[in-house]
């Protein structure tokens, strides 16, 4: 098995998500794709990869049809050359699988695509070979996409019309790269923030790469062994689904409250979202359940009678696309949230956000803070999302190896070095 390999990540392209750099096709077209551990497709937009020129892809009969908390898109499955890193570093295979689609630069922000890192059952593709056989199609394969491009199509209709083609899932690119004994079964993640630091102007995406607090790094196939990431020990949360990597939410307590119990997912709702939380690198926020939203709302009350206000309307702003002036809110009066999670023992860790990760000043524009803690999304009833406020300043190691076979989620401190 080959050693680790550590690549640079960025929050330039996407703002609010890390991105690394991905090569593509016979000419490695470079593409910053999102690294989202709350999905498993592997997308990536026609822009930065020209298919058209790729004498190393083969097409296929299927098509995704993929929907976020944010957006949704459609597009072809493509097959070709996935590669990372450079020279004797570089790491490559030959057949892994990937959707191409037009979709409007929101879902993506400034990003290429998107990289899902989790399990298999959150890749599906349908198979449209019977109908394009019908249609006159040959050979009957999705590429070149025979629809309205991504952007004009009509997602809604879409969708229902590919619930009655036949389905099937794909293997997701870190299971090939694992499975064809490219990495070992797990990568890491260091990250600084959790949304783009902007000290000045309209700067340049060079300009914000070069600030290391914008920085961070993904190690394919790496844990422990890179100490020079990280320091201190390690807490362990347990995977307890291998939908998403579902982790059993207990608590969550505010500075030195008493712990408020989160109530564990509906057995209803357990097939189609695995628990009541889910650790999510592609998701800005801390999108807490409702009950747990309410309780953590009561208790900044308690510590200020204005908090739940600010929360409120920094929310408010975020809609219009906009922040809260930084001097509207000091992190330092603020109090740490804790997440008390099921541990692999069956005991808990429990891990700190300061209020600085979850109020983030010169966040996306100088001079701005936004603040990151939020109630449920609509189609996550039941759930947390625990997103990257959760990750920053931490080392984070998905080993999907461990204990159960659903694996472990490993925390630790990151070093402030790594930038």
């Amino acid at each position: 098995m080959p050693p680790a390999l550590e690549l640079p990540t960025t929050l330039a392209y996407a703002r609010g998500a890390y991105t690394a750099t991905a090569r593509l096709g016979e000419h490695a077209d470079p593409a910053q794709l999102i690294l989202d551990t709350g999905s498993s497709t592997l997308v990536v937009r026609p822009h930065a990869y020209r298919a058209e020129r790729d004498g190393l892809l083969a097409a296929t009969p299927w098509v995704q049809e993929i929907r976020y908390g944010g957006g949704a898109w459609a597009g072809p499955v493509l097959k070709s050359r996935l590669a990372f890193g450079h020279g004797h570093h570089a790491r490559a295979i030959d057949d892994a699988l990937f959707a191409c689609c037009e979709t409007d630069d929101a879902l993506f922000q400034g990003a290429d695509g998107l990289w899902g890192l989790a399990y298999r059952d959150l890749d599906p593709a349908w198979d449209v070979s019977p109908l394009l056989v019908q249609q006159g199609h040959a050979p009957p394969l999705s590429w070149p996409w025979p629809y309205e491009q991504g952007h004009a199509l009509d997602l809604t209709r879409f969708q229902d019309f590919l619930r009655h083609q036949p389905r099937t899932h794909l293997k997701p690119a870190f299971t090939a790269l694992e499975e064809e004994g490219v990495v070992r079964n797990r990568f890491a993640l260091a990250t600084s923030r959790a949304v783009v630091h902007v000290t000045h102007g309209d700067p340049s995406v060079a300009a914000l790469q070069a600030d290391p607090l914008n920085r961070g790094a993904l190690v394919l196939g790496g844990g422990t062994e890179q100490q020079h990431l990280y320091r201190g020990s390690f807490q362990d949360v347990r995977v307890v689904h291998d939908l998403y990597y579902n982790a059993n939410l207990r608590a969550v307590r505010v500075s030195g409250g008493n712990p408020i119990p989160v109530p564990p997912l509906d057995t209803s709702r357990v097939a189609a979202m695995g628990s009541n939380a889910m650790l999510d690198t592609g998701c800005s926020y801390l999108a807490l359940e409702a009950g747990t939203y309410a309780a953590v709302m009561a208790a900044l009350a308690a510590h200020d009678p204005r908090f739940p206000d600010l929360v409120a309307r920094a929310q408010q702003a975020i809609v219009r696309g906009e922040g809260l002036p930084n001097d509207a809110v000091d992190p330092r009066h603020w109090p740490d949230l804790n997440f008390i999670l099921e541990a692999p023992s069956g005991g808990n860790s429990e891990l700190r956000v300061p209020a600085s990760h979850y109020w983030q000043h010169n966040a996306h524009r100088p001079g701005q803070c936004l603040c990151l803690l939020a109630a449920p999304l609509p189609h996550f009833t039941g759930q947390s999302l625990l997103g990257l406020p959760l990750f920053a300043g931490r080392y984070a190691i998905f080993d999907r190896s461990g204990g159960s076979g659903l694996g472990t989620v490993r925390f630790a401190t990151a070093r402030s070095s790594m930038t």
